[in-house]
């Protein structure tokens, strides 16, 4: 098969990599200087990486594997979002127990059924005549990516409430979660729009690559890069990485202190 000339499309995948890129490895610096986000943002930006690979890869030979390999990690990649933003709040209620932590391990139930279809809608369209087009399993899984984004929304909002009394280090995460959520209401639409309509411009492979650079690539690189700033910049590290028990000061005076396994154990 001759190579296909570059697109728009294209790109985008360039610039995908070009902006993933060095997220991943602020993952990586957070996996090693025990900061909270290390796995959902890095797994997140090595599936845009793989993702736009393959898009790339495409130029030259577009087969159906390269397809279901972006099909994949487009699936894949929102409730790792909704994860690192759970991630921050589940870190606010650890500080100022609000909610009963059993409610932060619903999502985590959610998400496994989530991807066992994600693994099932892989396989079946590798079997399909339209492999695009929506299956009885994007769909399956687009609903109960909602379901994660609206449960999200309501733990955000039973935190948010609180704000005032956290430390004020501890809000600038609540403040990126509340920038975000809305950017990440616009991502989930370009796929809601997609399975419940079969619009092709909106789907993630063929689709209008306009629709997909302003619903899905800016919104996408905007919150890792918001919660990555944040997460480096303003939320202190847990705890050591002897795993020793560590006070942490608050810009407001005060101190807070975590445990070695780096749960917080009050405010002073």
């Amino acid at each position: 098969m001759s190579a296909m000339a570059f697109t728009y499309r294209d790109g985008i995948a360039v610039a995908q990599i070009v902006a993933f890129s060095p997220l991943f490895l602020f993952a990586v610096y957070f996996k090693y200087t025990d900061r909270i986000g290390w796995f959902c943002s890095g797994i997140f930006c090595l599936l845009r990486l793989i993702g736009a690979s393959c898009k790339l890869a495409a130029m030259k030979s577009d087969s159906r594997g390269l397809s279901a390999a972006i099909f994949v990690c487009e699936s894949l990649g929102m409730i790792l979002i909704i994860f690192l933003l759970l991630g921050i709040l589940e870190r606010a209620n650890k500080i100022l127990p609000i909610l009963r932590k059993r409610l932060f391990l619903l999502p985590s139930i959610i998400t496994w059924i989530d991807i066992g279809i994600s693994i099932g809608g892989w396989v079946a369209v590798m079997h399909v005549e339209h492999p695009l087009l929506p299956t009885p399993y994007s769909q399956a899984s687009t609903a109960l990516l909602a379901v994660i984004y609206l449960y999200m929304v309501g733990v955000f909002m039973a935190i948010g409430l609180h704000r005032s009394n956290l430390p004020k280090q501890e809000r600038w995460g609540i403040t990126a979660v509340a920038v975000c959520i809305p950017m990440l209401a616009v991502r989930l639409a370009y796929t809601l729009i997609f399975v419940i309509t079969a619009d092709m411009d909106f789907n993630a492979i063929r689709g209008n690559p306009t629709a997909y650079l302003i619903m899905t690539m800016l919104p996408e690189v905007a919150i890792i890069a918001i919660c990555t700033y944040i997460i480096q910049a303003k939320i202190p590290v847990s705890h050591d990485l002897n795993g020793n028990r560590q006070k942490l000061g608050s810009e407001d005076g005060g101190e807070y202190w975590f445990g070695g396994t780096g749960s917080p154990r009050g405010i002073v």
